[in-house]
């Protein structure tokens, strides 16, 4: 798979942080667009490198979001011992805005930006046919939504900003409500669709690592329709969206889900890659079981089902490894860990050039499983299942069936959620507190906390004269 190199990630990253900082454009650097070749009448070749700088910073708050979301919803824990908080503010709180349960934002925003002035750019381009304008839109729109989706999901009810494309010199955006933005993230997914079946057969730049099977305007719009199955799925449980359900399978009838090839299909879809390539990022999961570092959660070691044979769930046996040595900090053990990213034949030894699942065949069917059930093909919803728990898992069938209560059917997806999703996106939190169930986390000290979100950062509160932590919202 080829790469790109460091020097074009560097150009293109601070091409994206020229357009998002308070610098002075005085001085032409001609390795990267400037805000004015941007808003000028910028070539086909300015706009190539500015969507290779887009790509770049879809992975800048991965790993953060891996770990802390990990750590919040009870998935794992970091003991390397170097940061307090790590033990401290994130399992136990109290939750500092000016601290981790502020982050994941501010770079999120970064790339929001970006993306405003490249799509501006696009408007004003030289070079480019009609259907390449189109097909760059809706790549750009696309990576737009899931940023902001991203920012709604960190932050549940205390809301966010949604209109920010606007001078800087403006006041800050208005907070709007869980709802506004997520009703928004899926609207923009729609436009963005639209413009990739409208962008002919190919884009006018070069498709980032991880996207192997969806280099194409119509290809990426089958990822797209992922990303907005996804996003109807987090509605309709966040925040009651009934009719969210039928629009979630239409997304998915026309993504990139099957059912034929497993087991093999399962890790069909699209990746955040990483490199051991000279000056290329590389994964920063994987690491080596002598590393005290990151560990995976007891009670997923010993929650799991298992097989017929007696042996446990094969998504814990081939995503977990026994340490070198247990671990323990601030009452805190690990005794497994995260082995998912590490080499396939020998789990005990680090693959820093693995990719990380953004998202996968084997979630749009366990979507698909939880959006057949709310529409009423029970049947279907559990045949969904199975090919999951079988074809991944090595388990017997489920023995639920169409009878059985809402309440097991959910016991029973987010079971298969956490070992199919374990270490890619902090799934057991999310779906904790989209399904009501923050409660049964568990509580591995006493006085530790379970957190409904993360809190707005300290400094969004500065510069809308409020206290500190605030909530804009007022709710």
């Amino acid at each position: 798979m080829t790469h790109m190199t460091k020097s074009t990630r560097a150009m293109l990253l601070g091409a994206a942080l020229l357009v998002g900082g308070c610098q002075s454009y005085d001085i032409l650097n001609t390795n990267f667009p400037t805000v004015e070749t941007l808003t000028g009448t910028p070539s086909r070749a300015a706009l190539a490198r500015a969507a290779t700088g887009i790509f770049s910073q879809t992975n800048i708050d991965l790993a953060g979001r891996i770990q802390q979301w990990g750590i919040y919803g009870r998935e794992g824990y970091n003991l390397l011992g170097n940061d307090p908080r790590e033990t401290g503010e994130e399992i136990r709180g109290p939750q500092d805005p000016q601290g981790r349960a502020g982050g994941e934002w501010f770079n999120t925003y970064a790339a929001v930006r970006t993306i405003n002035t490249y799509l501006h750019a696009l408007d004003n381009a030289v070079g480019l046919t009609p259907q390449e304008i189109s097909a760059s839109k809706g790549f750009a729109k696309t990576l737009k939504a899931w940023h902001l989706h991203t920012v709604a999901i960190r932050s549940g009810a205390l809301g966010m900003p949604i209109d920010v494309d606007r001078p800087i010199t403006d006041p800050p955006a208005e907070f709007v409500s869980f709802t506004e933005a997520e009703t928004a993230v899926s609207a923009m997914l729609d436009e963005a669709n639209t413009d990739l079946l409208a962008g002919g057969g190919s884009f006018p730049f070069t498709v980032s690592p991880g996207f192997t099977g969806f280099e194409t305007p119509a290809s990426f719009a089958k990822f797209n329709r992922a990303l907005a199955a996804k996003v109807l799925v987090h509605r309709a449980t966040f925040v009651a969206c009934a009719t969210c359900w039928t629009e979630a399978l239409t997304a998915l009838n026309a993504s990139f889900i099957t059912e034929a090839g497993l087991p093999a299909t399962l890790p069909l879809g699209v990746y955040y890659a990483f490199s051991t390539a000279a000056g290329e990022p590389t994964n920063p999961i994987s690491e080596n079981a002598s590393i005290t570092r990151y560990w995976v959660h007891p009670s997923i070691i010993t929650g799991a089902q298992h097989r017929a044979d007696g042996t446990p769930d094969l998504r814990l046996t081939t995503k977990t490894v026994l340490g070198a040595a247990p671990r323990s900090l601030n009452d805190l053990t690990g005794t497994y860990k995260p082995a998912m990213y590490n080499s396939p034949s020998n789990l005990a030894v680090a693959e820093l050039n693995s990719d990380i699942p953004w998202i996968k065949n084997e979630e749009l069917l366990l979507l698909r499983a939880e959006a057949r059930w709310n529409t009423g093909d029970k049947g279907g919803a559990l045949a969904d299942i199975d090919l999951v728990r079988v074809n991944s898992g090595g388990l017997p069938p489920t023995t639920l069936t169409a009878g059985s209560s809402n309440d097991d059917f959910v016991t029973e997806l987010l079971y298969n959620r956490v070992y199919s999703l374990m270490w890619e996106q902090g799934t057991r939190w999310l779906d904790a507190r989209r399904y009501g169930r923050l409660a049964a986390l568990p509580v591995d000290r006493p006085g530790d906390s379970k957190f409904p979100s993360m809190l707005v950062p300290a400094g969004e509160c500065d510069a809308r004269g409020m206290g500190v932590p605030c909530n804009p919202l007022g709710n």
